[in-house]
């Protein structure tokens, strides 16, 4: 009796050490994803920035110049700040996509891992895509040729649309992962 009583007390502690282990890791996991949302949330207040920006000096004004050194070199603090918020954002991004890492590779749910390796995916690729727009940025900038600038900007072109598909299948996977899995993400 004394050794089924004990036997049941080692399990029974095993299990509150290992539920307080992972209530730990799971915390830990947690507080890592509020510090990516916060990184994610500085970069959501600069992009409407970068909207707005990118369709004022790529919009019709760009379209219609004449003289596309003479239309860059006009726009220059503007190209510049662009570039310098696109470079901000990836920087953004690339933090978020670092601490999802980091809380992937704790002790949680599978489903939660699963969830937290993807956001990451996610994060990775829009980094890619802001730190591609300010090299375009920066190309365009010093791009005296009309004609060259346009094949610069159909190839960006092509290159943000690919991103932007990649960027939206992660972003489903990983909402698919929370509606799927409701008692993991409460």
């Amino acid at each position: 009796m004394f050794r089924k009583t004990t036997l049941w007390l080692v399990v029974l502690l095993a299990a509150i050490s290992f539920s307080m282990a992972c209530g730990g890791q799971e915390d830990e996991a947690n507080k890592l994803v509020n510090e990516a949302n916060a990184s994610i949330d500085k970069a959501k207040a600069t992009d409407a920035k970068i909207g707005s920006l990118s369709k004022e000096i790529l919009g019709e004004a760009w379209m219609n110049a004449e003289d596309n050194a003479k239309y860059v070199a006009d726009n220059k603090a503007k190209f510049d700040e662009l570039a310098g918020l696109d470079e901000q954002n990836e920087k953004a991004m690339t933090e978020a996509a670092g601490k999802f890492d980091q809380a992937s590779k704790l002790k949680v749910d599978d489903k939660f891992k699963e969830y937290l390796g993807v956001k990451s995916q996610q994060m990775k690729k829009l980094a890619e895509k802001y730190k591609s727009e300010a090299s375009f940025v920066k190309s365009l900038l010093a791009e005296q040729d009309s004609d060259k600038a346009g094949k610069l900007s159909e190839d960006y072109a092509k290159k943000s649309a690919e991103m932007n598909k990649e960027i939206a299948e992660l972003t489903a996977k990983a909402d698919k992962i929370m509606k799927d899995n409701p008692t993991v993400f409460k």
